[in-house]
């Protein structure tokens, strides 16, 4: 793979520009920091164009079965919650971690589910909000479920590969919109329903903001772990030793864009994204590819509608010019 140090180099002898000795200093010129801004952006954007083979990368999702209180006579884990309080107690729980952080967290026969938001000792933890029933004490020897559905997906992922249809189908799990999800669990009063996981969703970010969450429904009941394949985001160019994980044949466009960002001048993102935009329906064109935007729908008649076509033309012998005003979509074509 082509270093990037490399490429910038390139770039800066193309344009006049001062050779770069490293990415890495201290107080980098405002040619170098433009050079490396600008590399990122392109190999960023490029990076959304096609399922790029250097770019794809495996991941695991390992799926956390449900914990449900423990009623064994001597060391019962009954429930204390206090209305209008975070705090919940959990007797003789002595498992809970910091793993179970994220975790939803429901008392049985009750219709709220929250969130444990945070552990202070080995029975006691706050919820995500105060707790909104009556309070509850030991004696009402209330019992609960812990379960997680909300899982994070790799810092660098992009785009599962092909498209999010086909991203956890060997499992038989389908993906489904964030609304479709919440209504799911509202016809169910909202309640945690653990078993085999049958769709899921990608929705919102973790607590630091670094990485998407995907949420399962319904809460899986089992540990296991599920692989799946994604296109990664192109590692940030920061070192001078950091690779450019595009195909050889590519290099020489990525050079191309650089160079026409760098003469344009942008410091608009707005107008820059744009002229990105611009130059990937180029090549897309150029290799014969998609375009990044909305495909242009190709029509054609139906069958019926050629047959159609063909009797009402056919006596006189002329030649039919299908043209591109009908749909091919459904089974009905327009006159």
């Amino acid at each position: 793979m082509p270093l990037a140090l490399d490429i910038i180099n390139e770039i800066a002898d193309r344009l006049g520009w001062p050779q770069v000795e490293s990415v890495e200093a201290a107080k980098p010129g405002s040619e170098t920091r433009k050079l490396v801004r600008l590399l990122n952006r392109v190999l960023t954007t490029l990076g959304g164009l096609d399922d790029w083979p250097m770019l794809r990368a495996n991941g695991e999702l390992v799926l956390v079965a449900d914990v449900v209180a423990d009623t064994t006579t001597g060391t019962e884990q009954y429930l204390t919650a206090t209305q209008n309080s975070t705090t919940v107690t959990i007797a003789n729980f002595t498992a809970v971690t910091s793993a179970y952080v994220g975790a939803a967290f429901q008392a049985a026969g009750h219709d709220y589910v929250y969130r444990i938001e945070s552990i202070n000792n080995s029975g006691s933890f706050e919820l995500n909000r105060a707790w909104i029933d009556a309070s509850i004490t030991a004696a009402d020897e209330t019992t609960w479920t812990i379960a997680w559905d909300r899982y994070a997906l790799p810092e660098n992922f992009d785009r599962p590969i092909d498209d999010f249809s086909a991203f956890l189908a060997p499992y038989g799990i389908a993906p489904i919109s964030p609304e479709k999800l919440a209504e799911r669990r509202r016809k169910r009063s909202g309640d945690i329903a653990v078993g085999e996981a049958e769709v899921y969703t990608v929705y919102g970010l973790n607590t630091a903001q670094t990485q998407e969450i995907l949420h399962l429904d319904p809460w899986p009941d089992d540990a296991r772990m599920l692989t799946y394949d994604y296109i990664m985001v192109h590692p940030t160019i920061d070192s001078d030793n950091d690779k450019i994980l595009f195909p050889r044949r590519v290099i020489e466009v990525i050079i191309d864009m650089v160079i026409q960002l760098a003469y344009r001048d942008y410091e608009d993102d707005d107008r820059m994204q744009t002229t990105l935009t611009e130059m990937l329906q180029k090549y897309n064109q150029s290799v014969g590819k998609k375009t990044v935007t909305q495909n242009k729908r190709v029509f054609r008649p139906d069958g019926r509608t050629r047959r159609e076509i063909y009797r009402a033309y056919r006596a006189g012998g002329a030649n039919v010019d299908w043209g591109d005003t009908f749909d091919r979509a459904g089974n009905v074509g327009f006159f």
